[in-house]
């Protein structure tokens, strides 16, 4: 038989992409850049006589100077030239070409450019989705797979649909049903349910760029959080997308508009805040009006915008013009490009619907002073005696504070030195703008230490700077051993006398606390009565073992020139209580002098109540506790009044908008008017009447039923949730660069059906997961393989590893730890210890969030732009919208989920949980925390494996009892169990044990593969 006639070249899947990548960096829309004025993004460019001849003569492939230039084999004339980087084209390349030329060179636009149709279907598939994925498998010979196990789809659908995995029952009831709707009332049920609104939530905070935190250097705290709660409440009252995009861009523009619509413009204020110091406000201003223009072409527009902030674009037919018409929507908010307080325009808003978490966040510190006076109450008969015996034991000149001998003292500077006795050092030469003093103490005869003192003495003058003052800008304690070392917290700072402070000045002592060079302990201008003395008080005892040395590091890092100290006395003590929070005679010194208890006044007495209960460590913990209840139950009480949250707000007066050359901010062009390319879309119906287009007008054109872009690049991005990867691999760049579409009639109907539905998300997204497509088994064939490595045309369902918030999230929701709370202020999941205050110098301590709010979903937890949650390892970084997917598969992802505190906690309620489970079904332990994790039975290999796994671990645990009692009484929720009336009390040497293996084995269950992993 013949061959089939080869199809006609389609210049916008062949050609074009072939002329951008190789040509239009040199030939294409930047004039700036053009060579040779020779166009060839356009036809009228590429057939235009250059002087005798032409790039491309239709019909004549051998007089087009195109095909001669990119056959050649001459350096000085080949096409791309060598020096530009580009790969050469190959011999099926220029083929393509000349074939395209033969043929007339027929033109085209771009894809993305046209707006969506609607394909014919043409065959009895019941859906759509189904018939347009299979025209393009059976061109390879291949057809959809089976549908996938009933258990693996209905967690796929849960974790897609909610970003949770499935209860056991629903499952079981789901698989064993026999009616054939059942599915889709449930997935009907999902849809409506607030977890579905949490998890479409999640996609759009990344694309907003949405943190608590301003970024930059100061990267201070900003109360936005309720916008995050109106795009929550957006999506589960299923409001149509192109409202929510007409609120997002102009809320305060509608007719009517609220503080609801006026919240909604927060999007487009989510943008990063510049803080610093010496920069020009403006400059940042120019640079938030960029960034809306370019987070509105990432997320609806799928256009790299931002290629034409400092010329044409070299690739979309977008010039720089182009560009600053779409930012001038955005030039005129009523913005001074300042930060903090200066970052207005703020809407004063007040949240609703605060109130229950706000009386549980009062419960549970009430319950906290209860459990902290019941400590108390238990400690009362020891206090009695231990005040008796310790008037009994202090020496009468007894003294608190002593100082210890010197092993070395090093300035960072490298000037000179020395020890002049005990405590004692001084400069003794050479002048450095900053230093840091290093001096080792030998810890010898103390147990720890809860304080320190430092004296600065005069050598004439307190300092070395410009008016013989110091600035001392930050104290840093460590205990040496010989294997290790341990860092002091610092939390408290007292001065005899310190500088009066205004604004940044330096001068008071708690400016010493962290190592800010901008804040320091100073006394400028204050009169000194010999010397300048600071206690710093440790919230606890840092203990010292035979051996020991205490390292202190003294930093003078101050923007003042050489204010260091030449003398220094340096003193510890090892008091408990407020010996170190104040000046003057310790609580212990003074009842030293006084003889008896009886002896000391009542205030001195309770001080030293105070010393004996820092040295107990169950008070110290339910203390510690109370406070943290304390505070988050005055944090909820405060969010229930008015949040100050970032906001558009238009300027009475337009500002200007020009073109900016090179990009820089201050280097105007040609005057601008708000406006839309023309090579996307002209509204014919938008201020038809003449008068400036708004921010109003933008949404408008942006979900105009016309619009080529809107709604495939959302459609897009939808997509990519449930399949990994969108119908475009480049979500974010639709344009001559981006990738093509695997599935172009598919991703067109799928949006002219959005838009059709009134841009129903609820409609696209059950459209998806109601198909044949979406519940195929993930299981590859080695045909399918072979064919499809990648899975791109879709003849199996997707599997791909769930994003870290999905992980945390599923662990809390199968352990029943999950708080169900939604919206309000931000919580502060567990992490690492001093994250913060490493990358901050100490200005921000993170506050770990105490009891149930610490297990809310992951949306809510706090998100500090330049040290993003720990626990979160795959996120976007919130300083640009991301539309992207980011999955990532690394050894330091297994060590999170198998030491993280929240996976631990999980793993040890899941135990517990077990351990009922086997007091009520014996022998079914494993098995029912196999279900419970994995969404489905375990094989008998497996259940073999775990059962090996649990009698190791029992056998390590009841040989280290300790161990287990002290894992299994770590209660998950902030608070310990009180009294042997627990059913984990340590007491009881049967059972922890057994709980601690049980959580050994949900551990390794979490972290399996199965686990982590959306089937």
């Amino acid at each position: 038989p013949q061959d089939a006639p080869a199809r006609p070249v389609d210049f916008g899947g062949d050609i074009q992409p072939l002329l951008s990548d190789r040509c239009f960096a040199c030939h294409g829309p930047d004039s700036s850049s053009r060579a040779q004025d020779l166009r060839l993004d356009t036809r009228e460019g590429a057939l235009r006589d250059l002087g005798g001849y032409a790039a491309i003569v239709p019909g004549q492939p051998e007089e087009s100077e195109l095909i001669a230039r990119v056959s050649s084999e001459f350096e000085f004339e080949v096409m791309p030239p060598p020096e530009a980087h580009k790969e050469a084209l190959t011999a099926e390349d220029i083929a393509l070409l000349a074939r395209w030329i033969e043929e007339g060179a027929p033109w085209g636009e771009h894809w993305a450019f046209v707006p969506p149709v609607k394909a014919q279907l043409q065959r009895n598939v019941p859906h759509p989705v189904d018939e347009l994925v299979l025209r393009q498998l059976e061109t390879l010979g291949l057809k959809l797979s089976e549908p996938a196990d009933p258990r693996v789809l209905a967690r796929r659908i849960s974790l897609d649909l909610t970003g949770l995995p499935p209860a056991v029952e629903t499952v079981r009831e789901l698989v064993s049903s026999s009616d054939p709707g059942s599915w889709e009332r449930w997935i009907d049920g999902l849809l409506v349910s607030p977890d579905h609104a949490e998890r479409l939530a999640m996609w759009w905070l990344d694309a907003a760029r949405y943190a608590d935190t301003d970024g930059f250097q100061g990267d201070e705290r900003r109360t936005n959080w309720p916008w995050r709660d109106w795009v929550v409440r957006a999506f589960e009252a299923n409001m149509p997308f192109d409202r929510f995009t007409e609120l997002q861009f102009a809320g305060d523009l509608v007719e009517g508009a609220s503080p609801e619509t006026i919240l909604a413009t927060c999007f487009h204020r989510n943008h990063m805040h510049n803080g610093e110091g010496g920069r020009d406000p403006e400059e940042s201003r120019v640079d938030y009006v960029r960034d809306r223009t370019n987070t509105m072409g990432a997320v609806w527009l799928g256009l790299t915008l931002e290629c034409a902030q400092c010329h044409d674009h070299k690739f979309d037919p977008v010039s720089q013009a182009d560009y600053y018409s779409l930012s001038a929507f955005f030039d005129s908010i009523e913005e001074s490009g300042r930060a903090g307080g200066g970052a207005g325009p703020f809407l004063e808003y007040v949240p609703d619907g605060l109130e229950e978490q706000a009386r549980s966040a009062q419960l549970e510190h009430s319950s906290a002073i209860l459990d902290l006076a019941h400590v108390e109450r238990s400690l009362e008969r020891s206090w009695e005696r231990w005040l008796g015996a310790t008037a009994e034991t202090l020496a009468p000149d007894h003294a608190a504070w002593a100082p210890l001998p010197v092993m070395s003292v090093v300035a960072a500077s490298g000037e000179s030195m020395e020890a002049t006795g005990p405590g004692e050092i001084r400069r003794t030469g050479g002048k450095s703008d900053q230093d840091e003093y290093v001096t080792v103490f030998d810890g010898a005869g103390m147990g720890g230490v809860t304080g320190l003192e430092i004296e600065i003495q005069p050598e004439p003058t307190l300092g070395g700077g410009p008016k013989g003052e110091f600035v001392l800008t930050g104290v840093y304690l460590r205990a040496l051993s010989k294997d290790s070392q341990v860092e002091a917290e610092i939390t408290h700072a007292v001065a005899n006398v310190e500088a009066s402070q205004k604004g940044r000045a330096y001068g008071r002592v708690g400016g010493a606390l962290g190592d800010d060079p901008r804040s320091g302990w100073s006394t400028e201008g204050q009169k000194v009565e010999g010397s300048a003395v600071a206690r710093f008080a440790l919230p606890e005892v840092l203990a010292l073992e035979p051996g020991d040395r205490l390292q202190l590091e003294i930093h003078f890092r101050s923007e003042v020139p050489s204010a260091y100290a030449h003398r220094l006395k340096v003193r510890f003590t090892d008091e408990a209580g407020p010996a170190a929070r104040r000046l003057g005679p310790t609580p212990f010194e003074i009842l030293a002098s006084s003889g008896a208890a009886d002896a000391v006044v009542p205030k001195t007495k309770e001080d030293l109540r105070e010393a004996f209960l820092e040295q107990q460590q169950p008070w110290v913990e339910a203390r510690a506790l109370m406070k943290r209840f304390e505070s988050q139950s005055k944090e909820l009480e405060s969010a229930q009044g008015a949040q100050k949250v970032t906001v558009l707000k238009e300027r009475e007066k337009p500002r200007r908008t020009f073109v900016l050359e090179r990009g820089e901010w201050d280097k105007h062009g040609e005057e601008v008017m708000p406006r839309f390319p023309a090579a996307i879309l002209v509204p014919s119906n938008i201020a038809a009447d003449g008068s400036r287009l708004t921010r109003l007008d933008l949404a408008r054109w942006v979900t105009s039923p016309d619009h080529p872009l809107t709604s495939r690049v959302i459609v897009n991005q939808v997509w990519q949730m449930f399949f990994g990867r969108g119908l475009v691999a480049t979500p974010a760049d639709f344009g001559l660069q981006g990738s093509m579409p695997s599935h172009p009639e598919l991703l067109d109907w799928l949006s002219a059906d959005f838009v059709e539905s009134g841009w129903d998300l609820r409609h696209l997204v059950r459209t998806i997961v109601t198909s044949q497509t979406y519940r195929q088994s993930s299981r590859a064939t080695a045909e399918q393989y072979t064919a499809d490595p990648d899975n791109v045309l879709l003849a199996r369902g997707a599997r791909f590893r769930m994003p870290s918030w999905m992980i945390r999230d599923a662990a809390l929701s199968v352990s029943g730890l999950l708080d169900p709370a939604r919206g309000g202020p931000p919580v502060y999941p567990h992490q690492p210890v001093g994250v913060w205050e490493e990358l901050f110098m100490g200005r921000f301590t993170y506050p770990s969030t105490a009891g149930r709010r610490a297990y809310r979903r992951s949306l809510y937890a706090f998100w500090r732009r330049n040290s993003a949650p720990t626990f979160f390892f795959d996120s976007a970084d919130r300083r640009t919208c991301a539309v992207d997917r980011r999955e990532t598969n690394t050894p330091l992802q297994a060590l999170t989920l198998l030491n993280d505190r929240t996976y631990l906690d999980a793993a040890l309620a899941l135990a517990r949980w077990g351990y009922r489970t086997e007091e009520v079904f014996p022998g079914k332990r494993i098995a029912a925390l196999g279900e419970r994790i994995l969404g489905r039975a375990l094989s008998e290999t497996e259940q073999a494996a775990l059962d090996r796994l649990y009698e190791q671990a029992l056998a390590e645990f009841e040989l280290d009892l300790p161990r287990a009692e002290a894992l299994v009484s770590d209660q998950p929720l902030g608070r310990r169990p009180q009294g042997p009336g627990s059913w984990l009390s340590s007491s009881n040497a049967h059972v922890a044990p057994r709980v601690a293996a049980t959580a050994a084995v949900a551990a390794v269950l979490l972290n399996t593969d199965e686990a982590m992993t959306r089937e």
